[in-house]
């Protein structure tokens, strides 16, 4: 996510077939993601919100402008004068708390989310070890936020205005709809407070969010791993923490209590822990912290095999199938938007991409089918762990395939989380790695070189040769594998709790040491490894292409309108994954990923059959339940469904619905724009 979710994340609350997507992850996902449309344009829209009507600017990417005194269109003028904000705007505490006391999130659950959510009350979720549900928070309350503006910039900002843009991923309606409540809010405290409402295609929204132009974003985060660390490092410390600058001495007071919070054991006391992180988080008034939602999935009739893992950035299509009397029963067809980021396992960080990824790569284990905490055999035939914990000793399965027909060995395992590890940079999800191998608090491989380097290219290679070369060993040592024994074993810092869960994502996923150095990867020594540290994805050869073990082979990617996978007939899997589950080829011939950004066409498409599953924002679900036929309800006891036909047994859809939430959409303040 970049610790985000992939993360980036690279994680929003639009509920549909594609269950959460661009969450920093990650979200980062945690994240879902938009169509690459190419119009340099902006038009004006007319859009309506509850008791309101708001004038939207779509900008279809970056357009060039007269430069400010730091060049960034976002800020206006970069000058507290009426016509833009100053670059440090959101380091003052009243202006992040008057935002906060103008967001009305009875307005956002009610009407977005259908009133299927509940407020988030600090950086963790419900339900969470270390969740205070009667913790300190903020509510909508205009006099307060009114009287926070007005002791801001030391009282100056109140008389003079303000000018600057909230940016979100185009097509992505809810966090439109969370910018423009905070345009009309802030707008109706003082007139002179004028926000603009910008719609950025999702690698351009990316691309402005990591550099740091973005003065206060909307993004999402959907978890790595079902635990609190994975909320609270990434928002403290981590992922959104460095994408919204925030400063080195809020940083370091946060990480004291996140460190605390990973090493301690007692559940008690971690909890306490995570409560106190709470509190901070909302003196601070760091972010909006949204609302998490329960779920809803659409899928034509046909459709058959969907269970729900809230951890899973997309669907698995392994399990699916089509009935035979349905619209071209070979092929899956689903109407969502965005584009991935990158397909290199070791540096995505979106949901987008993880979805592809988790479909044509594979990890050492996975999931057992809808249980999150629960964890099977895939690459790996079985392991060991060491007494203490800290040691793990994986036998790799033998026989298997990657898709261009070279065998899987040890080695590629090994070498494959020694190129994550390496690969490293903020943008990557490798944090997740890096402090189990290396240590709480230890996030990157730059940091056993220099901290100051870390993602810093340029200026890692100019270290000293020693400390590089130590560097690259101390990862050799930390993942070693024997082809003859067909074994890897790795060696931990310390016990790591959560460890299978980390490398279940698609971050774990093995690549052939042959073919990535054939394209232009590393080639596995540690005299090269620096060349490759902190690579961006449109410098990555692999950000387009893939060669996995996984059941499906990457046909074609064509950005903006679709991406197209096909069976891979050679897939090694004989017994089925988990009892009851899919076993040899996958039953699907074809998948198609239609990148429709326009919920209209979207729709249309469900109604016709041309679309199999469909993403549907919260907004729009009372259009499509009058064509539900079947509703599914979850049940959190046995984390199944029960499906019942509605008054509309006729009704081409089936609803699943109810399923709990793993992600949130925040509004996120840059403390120091670039």
């Amino acid at each position: 996510m970049s610790r985000n979710k992939w993360i980036v994340l690279v994680l929003a609350l639009i509920i549909g077939a594609i269950a959460i997507s661009a969450c920093s992850r990650a979200t980062p996902t945690p994240e879902v993601i938009e169509k690459t449309v190419v119009v340099t344009q902006v038009v004006e829209k007319t859009v309506e919100v509850p008791q309101t009507v708001v004038v939207t600017k779509e900008v279809e990417k970056v357009v060039e402008v007269t430069p400010t005194p730091i060049s960034n269109q976002f800020i206006g003028s970069g000058q507290l004068d009426g016509n833009g904000i100053p670059a440090n705007f959101f380091s003052d505490i009243h202006v992040r708390k008057a935002f906060n006391y103008c967001f009305d999130w009875d307005t956002y659950i009610n009407e977005v989310l259908n009133g299927e959510a509940v407020q988030n009350i600090g950086p963790l979720i419900p339900g969470m070890l270390g969740y205070d549900p009667n913790g300190p928070h903020y509510s909508y309350d205009p006099d307060k936020c009114a009287e926070e503006f007005k002791q801001a910039w030391d009282g100056k900002l109140w008389d003079t205005g303000f000018r600057m843009q909230i940016a979100y991923n185009t097509g992505n309606d809810t966090r439109r709809i969370i910018a423009e409540i905070l345009q009309q809010n802030i707008a109706d405290v003082n007139d002179k407070f004028q926000i603009e409402i910008i719609a950025l295609p999702w690698p351009t929204f990316l691309r402005n969010i990591r550099s740091g132009k973005l003065p206060l974003f909307v993004s999402g985060w959907l978890e790595d791993i079902h635990d609190p660390h994975n909320w609270a490092q990434p928002f403290m410390i981590g992922t959104y923490a460095h994408r919204q600058n925030l400063p080195d001495d809020m940083i370091a007071k946060f990480k004291e209590l996140v460190d605390k919070g990973v090493a301690e054991t007692d559940p008690a006391k971690r909890a306490e822990i995570y409560k106190k992180l709470g509190q901070l988080d909302y003196e601070n008034a760091i972010a909006i912290r949204g609302a998490v939602a329960t779920g809803r999935h659409y899928e034509q009739k046909w459709v058959q095999g969907w269970y729900y893992n809230p951890i899973y950035p997309g669907n698995y299509y392994y399990a699916l199938s089509k009935a035979d009397d349905a619209k071209d029963p070979g092929t899956m067809v689903v109407a969502s938007f965005g584009d991935p980021e990158t397909l290199d396992p070791a540096l995505d960080y979106e949901t987008a991409g993880a979805e592809i990824i988790d479909n044509t790569y594979e990890t050492l284990v996975f999931y057992e089918k809808n249980d999150p905490t629960k964890f099977i055999p895939q690459l790996a035939e079985s392991w060991d762990i060491s007494d203490d914990g800290s040691t793990y000793t994986f036998h790799i399965r033998k026989g298997v395939k990657f898709h261009n027909g070279d065998e899987l060995t040890p080695e590629d395992v090994a070498y494959s989380f020694r190129r994550g590890l390496l690969q490293g940079g903020s943008d990557s999800p490798q944090w997740l790695l890096a402090e189990p191998f290396f240590g709480i608090g230890t996030y990157d491989i730059a940091e056993l070189v220099n901290p100051d380097v870390e993602d810093d290219p340029a200026a890692l290679q100019k270290e000293d040769p020693a400390k590089l070369q130590d560097a690259c060993q101390k990862v050799m040592d930390a993942i070693t594998f024997d082809n003859d024994a067909g074994t890897v074993t790795m060696h931990l810092a310390q016990p790591w709790g959560p460890f299978l869960a980390t490398i279940a994502q698609s971050w774990g996923s093995i690549m052939d040491k042959n073919w990535v150095a054939e394209n232009g990867g590393w080639d596995g020594t540690c005299d090269t490894w620096t060349k490759y540290y902190a690579i961006t994805s449109e410098d990555d050869p692999f950000s387009k292409i893939e060669n996995g073990t996984g059941p499906f082979v990457l046909d074609h990617w064509t950005p903006g309108e679709e991406v197209a996978l096909k069976r891979f007939d050679g897939y090694w899997r004989t017994d089925p994954a988990w009892e009851g589950g899919p076993a040899g080829p996958a039953k699907l011939e074809n998948v198609i990923i239609k990148n429709v950004s326009e919920w209209g066409t979207r729709f249309a498409m469900m109604q016709a059959g041309d679309a199999d599953m469909a993403a549907v924002p919260r907004q729009n679900v009372a259009q499509v339940d009058p064509l539900v036929g079947e509703l599914c309800e979850y049940n959190l006891d046995s984390k199944d469904f029960t499906c019942n036909p509605t008054d509309n047994p006729d009704g081409a859809l089936r609803l699943f619905k109810g399923q709990p939430g793993v992600a949130r959409t925040d509004a996120m303040f840059n403390f120091q724009v670039k």
